[in-house]
């Protein structure tokens, strides 16, 4: 009997202390200080806009409001390749671009589910930018990738769409790379650093 009480007791505890570690995406985004941030490029950032009056209302919160451009990209968007870029008069930002062709397409690679990310959080006032590192495979070992990063009072957030799409394959998304620390998120990411080529740390 008392064998269990202790078995039971020791669980509870690390139950506790597991959740206690655990990142509270709605409180640490509604904590965030907002600055909207547009492309400056202005059909990107016409076609963000509109995608944003689409999924989000004046009502919600932020996390609400980065949870469904999230959810749009997973449920909306596939893994896969344009045969090129099909929007005229594209800018030579190639992040641009490819957010773009995304929205538009709905269809790309982690470089461009991110670009796309990050495009929609910045317009609500978010620091997301791309990172370019390794994440780990469901065979084993890890592979190039490009993901996205939310810096809020100083800590970085990650945020993986891509990932998230390919572990949900059309089934019930769990959000294992939704707002989560480097620490929580340890052995799935190595060797980061921010990407230079798409959207870079506004601040």
């Amino acid at each position: 009997m008392m064998k269990k009480f202790f078995m039971t007791l020791v669980m509870s505890m690390i139950l506790f202390i597991n959740s206690a570690g655990a990142t509270d995406a709605v409180s640490v985004l509604n904590s965030a200080q907002l600055t909207p941030t547009m492309t400056g490029y202005e059909p990107c950032d016409t076609i963000v806009l509109d995608t944003l009056a689409q999924i989000t209302t004046p009502e919600m919160s932020t996390y609400d409001k980065v949870l469904a451009c999230y959810d749009w990209l997973i449920d909306n968007c596939r893994y896969g390749y344009l045969s090129e870029y099909t929007i005229p008069d594209s800018p030579e930002d190639e992040g641009i671009t490819r957010a773009m062709d995304m929205l538009a397409y709905k269809i790309g690679a982690c470089d461009d589910y991110s670009c796309a990310f990050a495009a929609m959080t910045r317009a609500l006032g978010l620091n997301c930018y791309t990172v370019y590192g390794q994440t780990s495979t469901a065979s084993g070992g890890y592979t190039g990738h490009i993901w996205t990063v939310i810096k809020i009072n100083g800590v970085e957030y990650v945020f993986d769409p891509q990932v998230e799409d390919n572990i949900a394959k059309g089934g019930k998304v769990y959000y294992y790379r939704f707002c989560k620390t480097y620490n929580e998120v340890y052995e799935n990411y190595m060797s980061y650093r921010v990407d230079g080529r798409y959207f870079k740390p506004l601040y």
